[in-house]
C-alpha cells in the first residue's frame, strides 16, 4: 500500500477519480433542485394579437384608424401566464388611444391599455397609432326599395310601404357627399301575399358601389303588398227551397253586399256580378235568423274577399190574399206575328206570403204571362206564369191559356 501511495501514477489516479465523484455529486444536487426560486415564480411570457379602440367624440367627428391591431407582449410570473393562457384576464385588458383632445387631422397617438392586474410587463408593437380625424358630417335621406325576383304567377307586388321612410347619414364631409341612395332590398320571388321584413339598409353610390358611412337606424321595416288582378261587383244569392208550411219570409238582410274578385285579368273582367251560395230556408223557425255562409270561388279565380256571406232572413207565419181580373200579357211572340187570347182572358189567383207583404201587393204587382216563344201560328194551349212580389207565392199555378196565333 504505502509503495501504491509513493507512485506518482497512482496518485494521479486517485486525484481525477476524487474529482470525477465530486462533479458528480455537485451536478445530482443541481438537477434534483435546479434553482431556489418556485416554479410557478418564474418569468414567462404569452403574445397575442388585440384591436385598439379609439375613444373621441361621436357625435362630432369620424375617426379612420389606419392600424386597428397591435401584437402585445405580455411578461410575468408562470401562474399569472397562465391565467391568461386561460383565458380568465385576456378579456379584461382593453387598448385603446385617447383623442378626446385632438381636433381635425392626423396623428401618431400612443396607445395606451387598462384592465391588466399590477406585476405583468406589457410590451406593445406599434406603441403608436396613425389615425385621421375628420368633421362629422350629417344628412337626411329617403329610402328606396329595390324588389328582387317576381310575384308568384297571376300575382303582381304593389308599391313597398317602408317604416321609417327616411334615415341619417353622418360620415366624412367627402363619404356622405358620394352618398347617392340609400336602399333596402327584399326578395318577392314566387311570393303569393303580403311581405314583411325588417331589412338592412345599404348607402350606395351613383354607380351602385357601397359607401361607408353610418346610417341611422341601421335597419327599416318593408311591406310589399303581394296582389292578383281583382275586380269589386256586387254579390248576389240564391234562395233554394221554401219555409216550412205556414211559414213565409219577411225579409232577407244581405250584409254583404259587394264582393272583390281575385284571379287572372282575363277571367275577372268578365264578371258584372257574382253568384255566391245558395241559402236554404226550409228550417228556419219564426224570428230574426243570421246566417253565414262560404262565399264559392268559381273556376279559374284566386280567391274572394270576403269569403264568406252573412245574411239576416225573417221568418213569420204567412197568411194569404186573394186578387182578381188580373190581365194576362202574351211574350215571346216571334216577328211577323201576334196572339189572341182565346180564354181566359183575364184570370184570378191567391198569393201566399208574410202578412206586410200581401197587405202592401196590389193587382199592378203582379204579372200573369204566357210564353209563345218559337210557336207557330194556330191555336195553342200554353201554362200560365207568374211574376209576383218577392217572398210571396202563388197557390193555384196549374191553369193553362188558351190563344190563337197568326200572321199579321
Amino acid at each position: 500500500m504505502d509503495n501504491w501511495l509513493k507512485n506518482n501514477n497512482v496518485l494521479k489516479a486517485l486525484s481525477l477519480i476524487i474529482a470525477i465523484m465530486l462533479w458528480l455529486v455537485v451536478n445530482m444536487e443541481q438537477t434534483a433542485n435546479p434553482s431556489l426560486t418556485p416554479i410557478d415564480q418564474r418569468e414567462n411570457a404569452y403574445i397575442y394579437e388585440a384591436n385598439v379602440i379609439p375613444k373621441y367624440n361621436e357625435e362630432q367627428y369620424v375617426v379612420d384608424v389606419l392600424t386597428k391591431r397591435v401584437t402585445v407582449t405580455l411578461k410575468s410570473n408562470t401562474r399569472t401566464i397562465g391565467e391568461i393562457q386561460d383565458g380568465k384576464m385576456i378579456d379584461k385588458g382593453q387598448f385603446f388611444v385617447d383623442l378626446t383632445s385632438y381636433k381635425k387631422g392626423t396623428f401618431d397617438v400612443p396607445i395606451q391599455y387598462t384592465g391588466f392586474p399590477r406585476g405583468i410587463d406589457i410590451d406593445i408593437q406599434p406603441r403608436t397609432l396613425k389615425v385621421k380625424i375628420e368633421e362629422k358630417h350629417r344628412i337626411e335621406m329617403p329610402i328606396l326599395v329595390d324588389q328582387l325576383g317576381k310575384a308568384a304567377e297571376g300575382f303582381q307586388t304593389g308599391d313597398a310601404i317602408v317604416t321609417p321612410s327616411k334615415v341619417h347619414i353622418s360620415g366624412t364631409k367627402e363619404e356622405v357627399e358620394s352618398v347617392a341612395f340609400v336602399k333596402a332590398f327584399i326578395n318577392v320571388e314566387n311570393a303569393n301575399k303580403m311581405i314583411t321584413e325588417q331589412v338592412p339598409l345599404h348607402a350606395l353610390d351613383k354607380k351602385g358601389n357601397p359607401v361607408k358611412v353610418e346610417i341611422t337606424p341601421q335597419t327599416a321595416e318593408v311591406k310589399i303588398p303581394v296582389t292578383s288582378p281583382y275586380q269589386m261587383v256586387p254579390l248576389t244569392y240564391k234562395i233554394i227551397d221554401q219555409p216550412k208550411a205556414g211559414l213565409a219570409i219577411q225579409s232577407i238582410d244581405l250584409k254583404t253586399k259587394d264582393v272583390t274578385l281575385y284571379g287572372p285579368e282575363e277571367i275577372v273582367s268578365k264578371y258584372e256580378v257574382y253568384q255566391g251560395p245558395n241559402v236554404s230556408v226550409a228550417n228556419l223557425p219564426i224570428g230574426k235568423n243570421s246566417i253565414q255562409l262560404k262565399i264559392p270561388v268559381a273556376s279559374g279565380l284566386y280567391k274572394t274577399e270576403p269569403d264568406q256571406i252573412q245574411l239576416e232572413i225573417t221568418i213569420v207565419k204567412s197568411e194569404k190574399k186573394d186578387f182578381k181580373n188580373i190581365g194576362i200579357d202574351l211574350n215571346g211572340l216571334s216577328k211577323g206575328l201576334k196572339g189572341i187570347i182565346i180564354s181566359p182572358t183575364t184570370i184570378n189567383l191567391t198569393l201566399e206570403g208574410a202578412p206586410d207583404i200581401l197587405r202592401s201587393t196590389r193587382n199592378d204587382d203582379i204579372q200573369a204571362f204566357v210564353d209563345l216563344t218559337n210557336l207557330p201560328p194556330g191555336e195553342h194551349e200554353v201554362e200560365l206564369q207568374y211574376n209576383v212580389p218577392l217572398y210571396t207565392k202563388v197557390i193555384n199555378t196549374k191553369e193553362k191559356v188558351k190563344v190563337r196565333i197568326v200572321k199579321e
